[in-house]
């Protein structure tokens, strides 16, 4: 059975490797139009909401509560992002820890258990580790227990949700043998492991 705690933690690990190696932070990324400090934006969004879900907030309720400190992250410069995601990571993981994965939470597209939210989170944080580590011109490896958890979730929840609003469509000539299990991830998602990290 996965241990996604277990991976949620390395994940945010691999998400702080990350961060520790960027200085360009208007770097173009792997993932479509965003800058690397979009992509760092973006997942310090998501881990806000973390713990307020988990509590048993509704998305509506959470929303409320978090809309001065969103706003103010769209505000902020690459090193002030890097200061809230240090600041929100414990209890993000505190709070996936202290939730069974069969408890259900209110998300945007519905209510879901919470061990697949934290599957979607772990993969979220490790695609987009990927994405800031490759547009400052580093490829970043996960590990091999992350790498195939992430490439079973996407497999598994793309062929149920394509989501073309969120994804590029996938990058072929990534699914054959000896293909990492990484590189076949992220080209589901997209994105081209021949093309990035630009040196």
């Amino acid at each position: 059975m996965t241990d996604w705690i277990a991976l949620q933690a390395r994940a945010a690990d691999v998400f702080e490797e990350a961060l520790a190696g960027a200085t360009d932070w208007d770097a173009a990324t792997p993932c479509s139009s965003w800058t690397a400090r979009e992509v760092l934006a973006h997942v310090v969004d998501e881990q806000l909401w973390v713990p307020g879900l988990l509590a048993g907030g509704t998305v509506d309720e959470v929303a409320e509560d978090l809309e001065g400190p969103l706003r103010r992250l769209r505000e902020m410069s690459g090193p002030d992002l890097v200061d809230q995601w240090r600041g929100v990571r414990a209890p993000v993981s505190a709070a996936w820890r202290g939730t069974g994965a069969d408890t259900e939470v209110s998300l945007s597209y519905g209510s879901a258990p919470a061990g697949h939210y934290l599957a979607q989170q772990t993969f979220d944080l490790a695609v987009h580790a990927w994405d800031i580590a490759a547009s400052q011109g580093r490829d970043l490896p996960w590990g091999d227990d992350l790498e195939q958890a992430v490439l079973e979730f996407v497999r598994a929840d793309l062929a149920e949700n394509p989501a073309p609003d969120l994804f590029d469509p996938p990058v072929p000539g990534f699914d054959g043998p000896g293909v990492p299990a990484r590189h076949t991830a992220l080209a589901l998602t997209g994105r081209d492991p021949r093309r990035w990290p630009r040196g």
